[in-house]
């Protein structure tokens, strides 16, 4: 990767708890690099997760002027788009996934070592026998997670049980029933590929009265942050994201190769059947007290992470062994440095194997007890804190997408082409390229909530966009958002805004892609309410004002110098009849054209209805000028017509009325349409 040029990510989503994880970790190592990231969503705003193997319904180059190499995650874009990328000379590396004879380097959790654990533990700790598979097949990961449940049910003697098909990797992937799993007898336990799979089948089997752990039991994989939260509480298998993350960046800016697995770790609870997991830990064949408190605390430490827990533990055991003799001077410094670890990975989880690892270096009963008890209260009131400040800020993103919705689609007092709107959300800086007719990209001006240069508008290309001042707008710990502002069929453009990485929510409800949602349906609701305003103020066949409309400017004439024209057409009748109604309604859109063509600027027509016409001559009163342009009139609409292969002539009547001496529109009307008769009647025969 070339020494400038920040780094872009490839996603389904740029926010969430599984793709926010891993943006918020190349984030973090791009910045240590002095790197920018552009994470870039490859799924329209408001999409569900429903693609599998890369989307390729993506083409589009965002962002490659500002991009010197790419990571790309799994699901994101296709193999096309990966080959345009090399001819492009963008460097990238593959997060999750790899693709079969393209030689990139991929970073991925090891699915085997973790779907080994799960299933040994099945087998070995709770004596299970039959284990039935749930998983969408079509997804590289889910097919090599499949493949691993399968072999280790043949070294244990056995063999795979009933396979459910997933449609997806989510709740909603599960579409079998009860009746499926049971049709050869009640399994042991269900192993489901993904966390959300494991969720939706619990639901589906709850509604036929099986209860988990009791009736079979059940694994997951990702130990997603509702595992340790739904009841029961989800055995599952949590994957390396940050060092995932770290690694891919390392390998982007060094020039790495190969294939690199990161080890996953199987976390057992409930629904596995560890009932009592909450109470105590795994036994560990390790006789010492600080070895065993040390391999406690070390599996709680993420992969790449920073924190020490060799340190937390020396500290640790250290200030219990002290406090036990009496002195509790270093029951703070250790308690701070437990925290620590918590902070790396702040799960219920991880305060939990803590806590029960202290408790278990010093028992309630000993002589350090108090200390124990200290630190425990202090770890259990930080976690909460941390809950709590998670609490208020989801409160806080409810509130947001509020009043967005409120100002731009309710009250509309927000106009969506300008970016300012955005300053109600906690971004920093924003800028919108909506689409032309002509299909060209053309930005509105920018917005940013601090000084610093003008975010311009003008044309753009869908490469150059977000503009370079936007991104050189993001301050370190920030991250540049794009968003295709697409919701079904409405393609509106690109929403690009930075902000921090929103990983706290479900993945593709973070506020980037709510924002570009919005922003796509505003839009599409001032359209139709224009579409529908012209259409009530436009004769549907011709598009020339209607008489109501017309009416409105006719009022606003009276008094003025202005005249009233009222044209009748002259054996418009007979072409009907001899040509058929949609040759004459042919006729009346070519007499709208060439009334238009015979105005000036000022001037109105309208359609009165049926074969006559309103024209409003601004600024002219009787005289020549007002005789050249009734003549110019006449001669246009006199002029046959050709329609299809036949060729259809009219003539027109035409009175007149000054609106200079008139009193109202209704008295003006009357009075050119009194005229128009009369010139009718003196029009020689034809």
């Amino acid at each position: 990767m070339d020494a400038a040029g920040a780094i872009g990510v490839l996603a389904p989503f740029v926010g969430g708890t599984y793709y926010g994880r891993l943006v918020a970790g190349v984030q973090a190592a791009a910045r240590a690099a002095g790197r920018r990231t552009i994470a870039i969503q490859t799924l329209d705003a408001a999409a569900d997760l429903t693609v599998n193997g890369g989307n390729p319904a993506f083409e589009a180059p965002v962002a490659w002027d500002h991009i010197g190499g790419f990571i790309a995650f799994a699901d994101a874009v296709d193999r096309d788009y990966l080959l345009a990328l090399e001819r492009a000379g963008k460097p990238v590396v593959l997060v999750g996934h790899s693709v079969a004879g393209l030689d990139r380097p991929s970073v991925l959790a090891d699915n085997s070592a973790g779907m080994r654990a799960a299933v040994t533990h099945l087998i070995r700790e709770h004596g299970c026998r039959r284990l039935a598979f749930t998983g969408y097949l079509a997804a590289s990961d889910i097919r090599e997670r499949f493949e691993t449940y399968a072999e280790v049910l043949r070294e244990h003697g056995l063999q795979p049980d009933v396979f459910l098909p997933a449609v997806n990797n989510v709740e909603s992937g599960i579409t079998w029933t009860a009746r499926d799993f049971l049709r050869d007898g009640r399994p042991d336990a269900l192993v489901a590929a993904t966390d959300r799979n494991a969720i939706g089948a619990q639901r589906v089997l709850a509604e036929s009265g099986l209860s988990c752990p009791g009736d079979y039991q059940l694994t997951g994989f990702d130990n997603v942050d509702q595992a340790s939260f739904v009841r029961p509480e989800l055995a599952s298998i949590a994957q390396p994201l940050d060092a995932m993350s770290r690694l891919a960046v390392d390998l982007l800016l060094r020039g790495g190769a190969g294939i690199h697995r990161l080890p996953t770790r199987f976390v057992p609870r409930t629904s596995c059947g560890c009932t009592a997991f909450a109470t105590r830990l795994p036994d560990l064949a390790v006789a010492d007290p600080r070895e065993r408190l040390l391999r406690r605390l070390a599996g709680v430490v993420p992969v790449g992470s920073d924190a020490d827990a060799l340190l937390a533990a020396t500290l640790a055991a250290d200030a219990f062994d002290a406090a036990a003799s009496g002195d509790p001077t270093g029951v703070v410094t250790a308690a701070d440095e437990l925290y620590a670890l918590l902070a790396a990975a702040p799960t219920q989880e991880t305060l939990r194997v803590i806590c029960r690892a202290v408790q278990e270096y010093a028992p309630a009963d000993g002589p350090a007890a108090r200390a124990v008890q200290d630190v425990v209260l202090f770890l259990g009131r930080s976690y909460h804190r941390v809950q709590l400040g998670d609490q208020l800020h989801l409160r806080s993103l409810i509130s947001v997408n509020y009043t967005l919705g409120m100002a731009l689609l309710h009250r509309r007092d927000a106009d969506p082409r300008d970016a300012s709107w955005l300053s109600m959300t906690p971004a920093t800086a924003g800028s919108i390229a909506l689409r032309a007719p002509s299909g060209e990209l053309v930005r509105t001006e920018g917005w940013r909530r601090f000084p610093g240069a003008t975010i311009p508008a003008g044309p753009t290309t869908v490469e150059a966009f977000p503009p370079a001042e936007l991104v050189a707008a993001a301050e370190p710990g920030e991250t540049v958002f794009v968003v295709r502002a697409k919701v079904g069929d409405s393609d509106r453009g690109w929403l690009a805004l930075v902000d921090t990485v929103e990983h706290r929510v479900e993945d593709g409800r973070e506020l980037v892609n709510q924002c570009a949602s919005l922003l796509t349906v505003a839009l599409d609701l001032r359209d139709q309410e224009a579409q529908l305003l012209r259409a009530a103020h436009s004769d549907r066949l011709t598009g020339l004002p209607n008489r109501s409309s017309f009416t409105a400017s006719l009022e606003a004439a009276v008094g003025r110098p202005a005249a009233l024209l009222f044209l009748d057409l002259d054996g418009f009748k007979l072409v009907n009849d001899t040509l058929g109604h949609h040759a004459g309604d042919r006729l009346l859109v070519c007499v709208a054209e060439r009334l238009g063509q015979c105005l000036r600027a000022g001037d109105v027509a309208a359609r009165f209805g049926g074969d006559e016409f309103l024209v409003l001559l601004d600024e002219v009163g009787p005289g020549p000028v007002l005789d050249d342009l009734v003549t110019r009139i006449r001669s246009a609409i006199c002029t046959p017509y050709r329609l299809g292969d036949r060729t259809a002539q009219v003539g027109v009547s035409i009175g007149w009325a000054d609106c200079a001496t008139g009193t109202s529109a209704e008295q003006l009307l009357q009075d050119a349409d009194t005229a128009m008769y009369r010139a009718k009647a003196f029009r020689p025969a034809a």
